[in-house]
């Protein structure tokens, strides 16, 4: 009789066990296909994003060089100008006084908080950020950790392009005294800023969404020019500059 309930037990075990199996393998299943029909989506999403790329736009034109830690850059040579006394490239002057005229037409004056910098002034800057937070009690470990999140490591800024510059709603800047804080995109003149920047050819660099691809955390300060078909393209479909120009080289590669 005992012999009789075990092995009724026994069974009983062995078909939950065989039934437990089923059902993992089953979901595997269908964890795959669901992944693999992500993949084929955003591969599908890809190739329609390829095939609208602005005409005549190439990866390797000089408004859209990328510069970030994983793509760093000696000294660049190029022709320099100012705007109401900050240094930019050039050839963007004219785009950049339209969107500041358009700001303050607008009713927002805005503020060009900086602009061109050099390497070695990049390196100034770096180290002058790590020396503040280690001032403030952090530890070396915790200064540069701290740093790292605002402050371009050099030959890896923006800035060095001399297409980019930090520009804040001037009355939002002089009322939290001079600084750049994420939070002025709360401020009526930094949202019509951020709004408007493809109108005139700028993009705003650093997004919420596009820290993984940037490496730098949100900055609601920092438009960097790419030319106005970039730039209304970069914002209607919300692409960082990395992930842009990576489509403008999948399409030159198709091409070949």
């Amino acid at each position: 009789m005992l012999r009789k309930v075990w092995t009724g037990l026994a069974l009983v075990t062995i078909v939950g066990a065989l039934s437990g199996c089923g059902t993992t393998k089953t979901t595997a299943t269908k964890a795959t296909a669901t992944s693999s029909q992500k993949t084929t989506k955003t591969q599908t999403k890809r190739q329609k994003l390829i095939s609208a790329l602005p005409k005549g736009v190439k990866s390797t034109d000089s408004d859209l060089v990328v510069v970030n830690e994983w793509h760093k850059h000696s000294e660049m040579t190029f022709d320099k100008s100012s705007v109401n006394g900050i240094a930019v490239r050039s050839s963007i002057v004219k785009p950049l006084e339209a969107f500041i005229a358009g700001a303050k037409k607008a009713g927002y004056p805005a503020t060009i908080v900086s602009g061109y910098r050099s390497v070695a002034y990049q390196q100034e800057v770096w180290d002058q950020s790590i020396q503040t937070y280690e001032n403030q009690g952090k530890t070396a470990k915790e200064a540069l950790k701290l740093t790292k999140e605002y402050v371009a490591v050099p030959r890896a800024s923006e800035h060095e392009t001399g297409l980019a510059a930090d520009i804040m709603n001037t009355t939002w800047y002089n009322n939290h005294g001079n600084q750049l804080l994420s939070s002025s995109d709360k401020a009526k003149g930094q949202q019509w800023l951020i709004n408007h920047a493809a109108d005139y050819g700028f993009v705003l660099r650093f997004t919420k969404a596009g820290e993984k691809s940037t490496g730098i955390d949100y900055e609601s300060w920092h438009f960097r020019y790419v030319g106005k078909a970039s730039a209304q393209f970069m914002t209607k479909h919300n692409l960082t500059l990395e992930q842009y120009v990576s489509l403008l080289q999948a399409r030159e590669k198709a091409n070949k």
